[in-house]
């Protein structure tokens, strides 16, 4: 059986990522021992023959010293409107198979970063995820109980939102067996 095809996306962040690391002169297994990933997880990465996760870009950002966007940089354009099939928005495949689109990468703005994340039944969760500055999180659709370390868990329904630190370890799940969206953003320090 022959290995799907490296997407556009995979091969620009593993470029991305190998650049930076040759840069900062960290070698490869150095790298992972800092983000907590191994270190054949990171050589495909590099290779462009894995999609890394927004957790897992967000542990080589910080081993690496760099804002996470400094991976999710679609090419620059003029304009500020995004569209469901506008190239320049990247998806990401978060842990077990869940999706989510770069609206807005760190990097392209020095405030702010943007995502829609959609959570599909039967997937599994989104593992804990901590980062520098404040989330905003707005459910779009459906219902999902964000959980924040050391807090009771919050559900929350289409149309309502919250705001914690995102330095906390947190987490979107599906309260249940529907489909739902959410846009997380987060102000960046």
């Amino acid at each position: 059986m022959s290995r799907p095809e490296p997407s556009p996306e995979a091969l620009a962040v593993g470029r991305l990522v190998r650049s930076r690391r040759k840069e900062l002169g960290v070698p490869m297994a150095e790298l992972a021992v800092r983000s907590g990933l191994s270190q054949p997880f990171v050589s495909q990465l590099e290779r462009g023959l894995t999609t890394p996760s927004l957790t897992s870009i967000y542990r080589i950002a910080d081993a690496l010293g760099v804002p996470p966007g400094t991976f999710l940089r679609p090419p620059a354009r003029s304009g500020a409107v995004s569209h469901e099939d506008d190239p320049q928005v990247i998806r990401v495949t978060e842990s077990a198979g869940q999706v989510a689109r770069v609206l807005i990468p760190g990097g392209r703005s020095s405030l702010m970063e943007a995502y829609e994340h959609c959570f599909e039944p039967g997937q599994g969760e989104r593992g804990w995820f901590e980062h520098p500055g404040e989330d905003f999180l707005y459910v779009l659709e459906g219902e999902v109980v964000l959980e924040i370390e050391g807090e009771d868990p919050l559900v929350l329904r289409a149309g309502q939102s919250a705001h914690h630190r995102g330095d906390v370890p947190h987490r979107c799940r599906l309260s249940g067996p529907e489909r739902a969206r959410t846009l997380l953003v987060i102000a960046t320090p």
